[in-house]
């Protein structure tokens, strides 16, 4: 087995070098020119979005492969997640193809997802867009699951994902979802997330972790990680926003708006995306948003683990459209954009 060293080249800091044991060790240091070239010069055309940390753009490198380029403010933001993308590997997981960190210049160089974020295929979809169907919406929930299980089971010790943010989830052309945003991940099976001034970490905004352990101690789990899959789950299946100011203050959250409807299962249809138009197995949506219960319960060992989240998921891809069920919104929970079609 070889071993990754990343060494820090920022001016006037002492070299950081460590030494990562990894089964692939092919991580690339690229020079500044390099991704200035990529992406003409960081052009706002190639604009991605901006995250907590960075700012991130669309590149092509000199042999032709598209990549994603963070631009990261800080030093202290990049290494985090360079040390934690070097020990991972899993298709489900964002691929760090190299990293730059020379002075001034922070970045990391990642796969270049087409689709982009779940987010853009959910909310305020353009006119013309198709909407996700069932199947493809179970199916981004089986991959996530999937990359969950491989960090919660297959790391020793176990790495608590965290970064649980609208645009973490990203797509590639077939729909195959990888979990991006690692800075926030820490290995487990318990961290706090508490600042030295006694503050919460501000990466950990409420909504996707809004677990009550977090809340109360600020501290994350395993099962704190599968309480934000649940409201991820609960975002695929009824294509609301997770956090909407244009609710009321206590319906902001998309939990708190769906709570009077899981707790009787003749009103799961009133969760479903009106978008699907009904077209979902009648038993596959009554178990996915039992799943979703289970997920989001108080208690965290009561939640499941992610082994369990994906044999049932993958049980649920496998169901046929027996019937279609009517298209009925609810007056607690209604759509929280307008879709214009062609």
């Amino acid at each position: 087995m070889r071993g990754i060293f990343l060494v820090s080249e920022t001016e006037g800091a002492e070299a950081d070098q460590v030494e990562f044991q990894h089964s692939v060790a092919n991580v690339r240091v690229f020079k500044p020119k390099e991704l200035i070239v990529a992406t003409d010069a960081f052009d706002p055309g190639r604009d991605l979005g901006e995250g907590t940390f960075g700012r991130v753009y669309k590149g092509v490198l000199e042999d032709g492969q598209e990549v994603a380029v963070k631009r990261y403010y800080g030093q202290e933001d990049l290494w985090p997640e360079v040390r934690m993308l070097s020990c991972i590997e899993h298709s489900n997981l964002i691929k760090m193809i190299g990293y730059c960190d020379k002075g001034k210049d922070h970045f990391i160089v990642y796969e270049f997802m087409p689709l982009r974020s779940l987010n853009l295929h959910l909310h305020d979809l353009k006119p013309g867009k198709k909407p996700l169907d069932w199947k493809t919406r179970m199916k981004i929930a089986e991959g996530v699951a999937k990359a969950l299980e491989y960090l919660h089971d297959q790391n020793d010790p176990p790495i608590i994902y965290g970064g649980w943010k609208k645009d973490g989830i990203l797509l590639d052309e077939n729909y195959n979802p990888k979990l991006s945003n690692f800075e926030c991940a820490k290995h487990g099976p318990k961290c706090v997330y508490i600042k030295p001034d006694g503050r919460l970490d501000g990466r950990m905004r409420y909504g996707y972790n809004g677990c009550i352990e977090l809340r109360m101690t600020g501290t994350l789990t395993l099962r704190s990680d599968i309480y934000s899959f649940g409201i991820v789950l609960l975002e695929l299946i009824s294509g609301r926003k997770v956090f909407d100011i244009t609710k009321t203050d206590k319906e902001h959250f998309i939990l708190a708006r769906a709570r009077p409807l899981l707790s009787d299962s003749e009103k799961f249809p009133e969760i479903a995306d009106p978008l699907m138009k009904g077209q979902y197995p009648c038993q596959g949506l009554v178990q996915a948003l039992d799943l979703v219960k289970m997920c989001v319960q108080e208690e965290p060992r009561k939640r499941p683990r992610a082994a369990e989240v994906v044999t049932t998921l993958s049980s649920l891809i496998s169901q046929t459209y027996e019937e279609a069920q009517g298209t009925t919104e609810s007056d607690q929970f209604t759509p929280s954009t307008k879709v214009h079609r062609a």
